[in-house]
Order: structure tokens, then C-alpha cells, then sequence
């Protein structure tokens, strides 16, 4: 029975593919400890094409920047919440803004305080809010161009997908 090296805490048992964490007291985690007391080495696992590489890091960048869009943004020292309700909740707001220009509503503050926000103060929060959630999306389309032009995997690792986006 073989096994194939995953991580520094798991093997990939090569009979049948199952996923072993090392040093678990379970019978499979004793089992390959045995396996290699007894002189074994796991096989490395084959390096990823260039195009598997791609596909990874691009499906890494997409939940990176979903992290950025709703990890909240400050707009005119506020600081709100961009999760996908709250966009939504504050366009509706906008919408009902623009339709009753006297219309004002409370809204909750990403620390779970109140502020009043008029007319002009729906619209500057929610050109805010936009402009950090387009900051996020235009990050992640430079990412995705640096990805796409990558010509190998050095060059591709070296893409730094977790600095530079908005706050």
C-alpha cells in the first residue's frame, strides 16, 4: 500500500485516494505511521499544470475579493457594512430617497449604532459603498489579467492576491 505526500499534516492514501491526517489516533493515521517505520516514503504528488495552477488561483482570488467587497467600508467616517444585503438594502433606500426627497431613515452603523441619514447622506453612502465595492471588483479584474498572463508557475506564485485592496 502506497501513500502520496499532500501536506506537511496529510497523506493521500494512493489504493483509494482517502484523505489521511498524520497524526491522528485514528487506525489510518497508526497505519501509515507503521508504513513508514517500516521504511516507506510517500510519493510526491505530481506538480500542477500550468493551467491547474490558473484555475486555483484565480477561484483563490474570486473568494479574496468577496472577502474585500463585504468586509465593510468607512465613508465619510462611518463605518458600514458592504455585505450583499446591505448593498441591496441601501439602494432600496436610495430608490426611496429619490422618489420622497424629504424621506430620511435610520440606519445601522457596522459597530451596531445608529446614524440619521437624510437625502444627501443616502447618496453620498451609497456612492461610498459602490465606489468600495467597484475598488474591489477592479482589483480583482488586475489579479485576474496578471493571472491570465502568467507564462509560467514561478511567475504565477509570485501574484500577490492578498494586498492591495480596499478598505
Amino acid at each position: 500500500m502506497g501513500y502520496s505526500a499532500l501536506k506537511e499534516n496529510l497523506v493521500r492514501r494512493d489504493i483509494d485516494g482517502a484523505v489521511i491526517p498524520i497524526e491522528s489516533g485514528s487506525a489510518d493515521g497508526l497505519a501509515y505511521r507503521e508504513w513508514l517505520a517500516a521504511g516507506n516514503s510517500p510519493t510526491p504528488l505530481p506538480a500542477p499544470t500550468l493551467g491547474q495552477a490558473k484555475s486555483a488561483k484565480l477561484a483563490a482570488l474570486a473568494e479574496r475579493r468577496w472577502r474585500a467587497e463585504t468586509a465593510g467600508a468607512v465613508v465619510d467616517g462611518m463605518r458600514l457594512p458592504t455585505d450583499e444585503k446591505t448593498q441591496a438594502k441601501l439602494t432600496a433606500a436610495v430608490v426611496a430617497s429619490v422618489l420622497d426627497n424629504n424621506y430620511a431613515v435610520n440606519w445601522k452603523l457596522a459597530d451596531g449604532s445608529f446614524a440619521s441619514f437624510d437625502h444627501a447622506t443616502l447618496i453620498a453612502v451609497a456612492q461610498g459603498v459602490r465606489a468600495h465595492v467597484q475598488g474591489c471588483f477592479d482589483r480583482e479584474a488586475t489579479l485576474v489579467a496578471a493571472i491570465d498572463a502568467a507564462s509560467e508557475i514561478g511567475a504565477l506564485a509570485a501574484i500577490d492576491i492578498e494586498t492591495g485592496w480596499p478598505v
